[in-house]
């Protein structure tokens, strides 16, 4: 059964998105969760109508000899749809393997995912980093079944997108397509079940925190790892 997607991003995050204002890292984030989630496409979609409307609002009147915006846009819409393009693109499915398990990744984020580092394993995590900016962190994150990340904050954001699989911590469960997102006064401590392992999208701004007994020790050396 699919599950239906209830962690979205808010709706100032979605509007951002759509003016193209957002950074790229949380835009991938966001986009690849549109992917997703149905509801999130059909806002989406209703947010760029939206913003053509007010666009449409700001054209000078129709009382003009040089009609070239309206010449081009004729053509444009005229033209045939590149359907050998598009069918080419649903069949090249992208997929990345660890722990002898394939993914299939969506679609916004399958170009980079295609470029993902070397996996690197601690117990049942595992992360492997994705081309990004100086200013975020970005990887993919596997967490083995029954396998526990210690008791963390956030010295900066954290957007985790669940790609398959599900994820649970003290707020709640989260399967395929939703989105958490934690800030500095957020800790948390996710895991997953005994029965099911979890693929997830990650986009840090700043290293976690461990908070808890000997885990402490590995605040000088996460960042290299998440």
């Amino acid at each position: 059964m699919t599950h239906a997607v209830k962690y979205h991003p808010g709706i100032m995050l979605m509007e951002q998105y759509v003016e193209g204002t957002l950074s790229a890292d949380v835009a991938l984030a966001v986009a690849t969760h549109i992917d997703l989630c149905p509801h999130c496409q059909r806002l989406c979609q209703d947010l760029h109508n939206d913003q053509g409307s007010q666009l449409a609002k700001l054209q000078p009147a129709a009382n003009t000899q040089d009609s070239d915006f309206e010449q081009m846009l004729a053509f444009i819409t005229s033209q045939e749809p590149q359907t050998k393009a598009a069918t080419k693109m649903l069949h090249d499915t992208v997929t990345v393997t660890i722990n002898d398990r394939q993914f299939k990744i969506p679609r916004a984020l399958s170009r980079l995912a295609q470029q993902h580092g070397k996996w690197l394993q601690l117990g049942g995590i595992a992360t492997a980093k994705l081309p990004a900016g100086d200013k975020a962190h970005v990887s993919l994150l596997y967490i083995d079944k029954g396998t526990e990340i210690p008791n963390h904050t956030h010295l900066g954001m954290e957007f985790t997108l669940v790609l398959s699989g599900k994820i649970c911590d003290e707020n709640g469960e989260y399967g395929a397509g939703d989105l958490l997102i934690n800030s500095p006064v957020d800790t948390h401590t996710p895991h997953t079940k005994a029965d099911e392992d979890c693929l997830c999208l990650s986009v840090l701004s700043a290293p976690l925190k461990f908070n808890k007994g000997l885990v402490r020790l590995l605040n000088p050396l996460q960042q290299f790892f998440y």
